[in-house]
């Protein structure tokens, strides 16, 4: 489209053209602007031709609508013109036309009805009661049979029912004539019905000797054969549906009746009864509907269109024309509809019971004879059972021939199997596998062979195939477990095993069965699948190969260790299934393990090649990603854990006493983080994991032995230092477990510390304390191994509180000199283990009294000083509470004596004086000035006692506590204090007035003094 040569500049509004800028404001020409103005003209064009479009569109669909309407005005004239037409020429009695029946002129549009029709047409009426008679007359037929048969001679017995016989099948074809089919079909399944009744006669009667001559089975199926046959015939002949049915329902019993009184099995019963269900399907098969003839005639082409708008008048006249029988294409479809239901209906009955007669026959089979008719029956069944399947038509097809070939396949494999065990009974397990090797070459050779077109039938043979292959497959898998499990038994008592020589046969054919069962999964299953099967295969294979007694001691560790070698070296190998084939090779490994358990070489021989079976994967999974990498790296940690242990294998199968083994086990676990750090970078997550397994081993390796607390810290202590080379988090906590339960160990030495000095407060000035003086009673000496695992473990909490690889910004920006943010609190709790493992190898050394509870003291209240003038951020709180713990339990181990008593109340007021006056927080400094003051009391009552002083005198040395108090309180360093200091000073007085018991004189000047001092 062609834009504009002038438009409106859309900035200034000034006429602009393309071939220069804009007169009013200079704007570059605008293409776009032209372009729209185009366009605008253009749709003022088009909006006038769609307008008269749209109208020529609506006249041409009124037109159409109505054209419709007369056509479907027309078409159904003609339809109940047909219908009225029909009934006339099958009626007998001819009724005139009404007004209601009588057709519109040509050109006539037809009346509108109302009202209801008639319920019934005469000859609907007149079809019943025909039907209603043949019913009475087939009722009082087998009445009479049943009561009055005795009452008549032989002859009139044969005429009468001969002649009710003939009579009713003699009316069908006269009234079908007259189109009355209802009345036809009754009357015909009634003549069949007599026919049967006459049979039972001529067996009643004995006519011809037949009761003495014949069987009664035999006979019952030779009448049953007679009315099916005749049944049929008559059907040709006259063309009624009712003696089809008959014929049908008569052949049923015919072949098991002719069999009764034969000498057949069980295995033929099955063949009788697949024979009749076969013969439905044959029926089921040829009673095909025909394809529906074209209609070509414009009337009645015209009829069946306006079928869907007819009206209720029509509906009931389309009834009366068809309800006594007129000739219409529905009904002969719908007949052999049913026929075909009821042969269908036929053949699944016969073929359940002939499938579970075959299945008993199929178990039933003793003798290699019964066994084969049986599979052979079973198979029939199985065919039988897929030509049914394949009868099957429409979206449901695929599967039923899916079907069908899964269940011949399984139906072969049994056949197959179960003579063959009846031959080998001791080899039924290979028998059963060869079968499924068999069925899975079928499937495999159908798969190839067959068209396209067959695919869904070769996918169920080979479903079929893998069903027939699950059946030996758990059988094998669980024969080669049980081997194994009985090799990790033969292992036990572990390092004392008795091996049970090899004697008999081997045990070949288990093993022929497990390869034949691995080969046909392979065969059957696709890739993904495949590596599974190999890999299960190669484990069981290594199961079950030494058999049980096995051939050697040595056989299970050394298949084992073999297998579990290739497994790994596919893992590492292979991108693919790299962790199915690495967890094979860690099962073999495990159980080589176990069976190499059972003497000290054997286990030396089966942890020495695990672990430099994982060392060597460790080594080639450096340079390898994915799989190979994890599988390698988990191997190298496998390695690190077992290693301990196999250093203790190999110096006790040297002949190394015991002691001297768990020591070397000891040492190689407690040299776990060296093995660790020397790992590559890539590999050092896997290495922590297995360092911290591998330090594990120092526990058992000190077990029973007095030292246990020094291996459980050693223990800590290597579990510490392999946990801080971890790159993630909570790798420190088997190390605290094993603090908990070194700590446990060391409970009896913690107990003497902390505990056992509280006995004096009840012993206070007993003197004379023996030996540490720890105890008011005596005691016995510690050992010294509490205090070397105290001594091992102030490494290990320090490692716990720095954490290298965790440096924070402030310590890289630290001056020289400085102790780091997070070297601080390593360093105090470093130091607080170290003074209880201080403490308690003065208790192990048994120093004189009173050096341990001095020492208590001196660290106690140090720490209590230096916690409130220096807070240690986190570790505050739990100094504090340590620090009084040591000082508490200090004091009380100094009440042993006078002097001691008294300096150690000195000391805790001294240091409670700092408190007091130089701590950082004003609650701190409260509690200082209050637990001094009370301090000082006890000191001043310490020293009167002590000088054996009365009692007034002591409460004067009391009195002089609180006035020095108070006088401190008035101090400029104790202003925000001297609330505190106030009531600590009066709290003092009033315990000068106790001690003075009531006195007068003494109570008096106390009262006096302190209000003097006071004032």
């Amino acid at each position: 489209m062609e834009p504009a040569s002038t438009y409106p500049c859309p900035v200034c509004g000034q006429t602009a053209t393309l071939a220069g800028p804009c007169p009013g404001c200079g704007r570059a020409p605008d293409a776009n602007a032209a372009a729209v103005l185009a366009h605008d003209a253009r749709i003022a064009e088009l909006v006038p031709q769609v307008e008269q479009a749209r109208s020529a569109y609506e006249s041409l669909s009124a037109q159409l609508a109505q054209v419709r309407r007369d056509r479907e005005l027309h078409a159904t004239a003609v339809r109940t013109a047909v219908a009225r037409e029909r009934a006339h020429q099958s009626t007998l009695l001819t009724l005139p036309p009404t007004t209601a029946t009588r057709p519109p002129a040509a050109g006539t549009a037809l009346p509108p009805q109302a009202g209801r029709g008639p319920e019934s047409s005469p000859r609907t009426v007149q079809n019943l009661l025909f039907v209603l008679g043949g019913l009475l007359l087939g009722i009082a037929a087998i009445v009479f049979t049943a009561v009055a048969w005795a009452a008549f001679d032989v002859t009139g017995r044969a005429l009468i029912l001969g002649v009710l016989t003939l009579g009713m099948l003699a009316v069908p074809p006269l009234v079908r004539r007259r189109a009355l089919t209802g009345t036809a079909e009754t009357f015909a399944a009634l003549g069949l019905l007599l026919v049967v009744l006459d049979g039972y006669a001529v067996w009643y009667v004995n006519l011809g000797g037949v009761a003495d001559t014949w069987d009664p089975a035999f006979y019952a199926g030779s009448v049953a054969a007679f009315t099916a046959l005749l049944g049929y015939g008559y059907a040709r002949a006259v063309g009624t549906a009712a003696t089809r049915f008959g014929a049908l329902l008569a052949a049923q019993p015919v072949l098991p009746l002719f069999f009764v009184e034969s000498s057949i099995d069980i295995a033929g019963w099955s063949a009788v009864f697949l024979a009749v269900a076969l013969g439905n399907l044959l029926l089921y098969r040829a009673l095909r509907a025909p394809a529906p003839a074209a209609e070509t005639a414009p009337a009645a082409e015209a009829a069946s269109n306006a079928e869907a708008a007819s009206t209720a008048e029509e509906a009931s006249t389309a009834e009366a024309a068809t309800a006594d029988g007129a000739a219409v294409p529905a009904a002969p479809l719908a007949g052999l509809v049913a026929l075909r239901v009821l042969a269908m209906l036929g053949y699944c009955g016969a073929l359940v019971v002939g499938a579970v007669v075959a299945l008993f026959a199929w178990l039933l089979g003793t003798e290699v004879d019964t066994a084969a008719t049986g599979g052979l029956v079973l198979l029939a069944t199985a065919g039988v059972l897929a030509a049914g399947l394949w009868q099957v038509t429409g979206t449901a097809a695929v599967l039923s021939r899916s079907v069908a070939g899964a269940m011949l396949t399984l139906a072969l494999f049994a056949a197959v199997a179960r003579p063959a065990m009846v031959w080998w009974p001791k080899h039924w397990l290979l028998v059963a596998a060869v079968a499924a090797a068999l069925v899975a070459a079928l499937a495999v050779v159908l798969r190839r062979r067959l068209p396209e077109r067959l695919s869904m039938v070769a996918d169920g043979v080979r479903v079929g195939a893998i069903v027939a292959v699950c059946v030996p497959a758990p059988l094998v898998a669980g024969w080669a477990l049980l081997i194994g499990w009985r090799s990790v038994v033969d292992a036990t008592p572990w390092w004392d095993a008795m091996h049970v020589p090899f004697e008999g046969a081997y045990s070949w054919q288990p093993l022929v069965a497990l390869v034949l069962t691995a080969g046909a999964a392979w065969a059957l299953t696709r890739l993904p699948v495949r590596a599974w099967v190999t890999a299960a295969t190669l484990v069981l294979l290594a199961l079950a190969l030494p058999d049980n007694p096995p051939l050697s001691s040595w056989a299970p560790l050394v298949i084992d260790l073999v297998v579990a070698a290739g497994a790994l070296a596919i893992a590492l190998l292979l991108r693919r299934n790299g962790a199915l084939w690495g967890g094979a090779a860690a099962l073999l490994a495990a159980h080589a393990l176990l069976v190499g358990a059972r003497s000290p070489v054997h286990s030396a021989v089966a942890l020495s090649v695990v672990v430099l079976l994982g060392l060597g994967a460790a080594a080639v999974a450096r340079t390898r990603t994915g799989a190979p990498f994890a599988v390698g790296g988990s191997a190298g940690a496998v390695a690190l854990a077992l290693l301990p242990p196999a250093v203790h294998s190999i110096v006790a199968a040297a002949g190394v006493d015991d002691l001297w083994a768990r020591r070397a086990m000891l040492a190689a676990a407690v040299l776990m983080p060296l093995w660790v750090y020397l790992s590559p970078a890539r590999l050092r997550d896997f290495a922590v994991v297995g360092g911290l397994v591998g330090a594990l081993w120092a526990l058992p390796a000190a077990w029973g032995q007095d030292a246990y607390p020094v291996y459980a810290a050693l223990c800590t202590l290597a579990l510490a230092l392999v946990g801080v080379q971890a790159r993630w988090a909570r790798a420190e906590l088997p190390a605290q477990a094993v603090l908990a339960l070194t700590l446990l160990l060391c409970g009896q030495a913690l107990h003497r510390v902390f505990i056992e000095p509280l006995t004096w407060l009840t012993h206070i000035w007993a003197g004379d304390p023996a030996g540490t003086g720890l105890c008011a009673y005596p005691i016995d000496q510690l050992p010294w191994a509490p205090a070397i695992a105290l001594f091992l473990l102030v490494p290990a909490v320090a490692f716990w509180f720095w954490r290298p690889a965790r440096k924070s910004s402030a310590d890289a920006e630290a001056p020289a000199g400085r102790i780091a943010s997070g070297l601080r609190p390593a360093l105090a709790a470093a130091g607080l283990t170290a003074g209880v493992a201080v403490l308690v190898a003065l208790a192990a050394a048994d120093a004189p009294w009173p050096t341990v509870s001095a020492v208590q003291l001196v660290l106690g209240t140090a720490l209590l000083v230096l916690v409130a003038l220096r807070p240690a951020g986190v570790l505050t709180l739990p100094g504090a509470l340590y620090g009084v713990l040591l000082t508490g339990v200090g004091l009380a181990g100094l009440l042993a004596e006078k002097w001691s008593t008294i300096a150690g109340l000195a000391l805790v007021t001294v240091a409670l004086s700092a408190i007091a006056v130089g701590a950082r927080a004003r609650a701190v400094r409260t509690a200082g000035w209050l637990t001094g003051a009370a301090v000082k009391v006890l000191l001043a009552i310490a020293v009167g006692e002590a000088a054996e002083l009365r009692t007034e005198f002591t409460a004067y040395l009391v009195l002089g506590v609180a006035a020095l108090v108070l006088g401190l309180a008035y101090a400029p360093f104790a202003r925000e204090q001297r609330a505190a200091a106030e009531a600590a000073a009066h709290s003092a007085a009033l315990v000068a007035l106790t001690l003075c018991h009531g006195q007068g004189r003494p109570s008096a000047l106390v009262l006096a003094l302190w209000g003097w001092r006071s004032g």
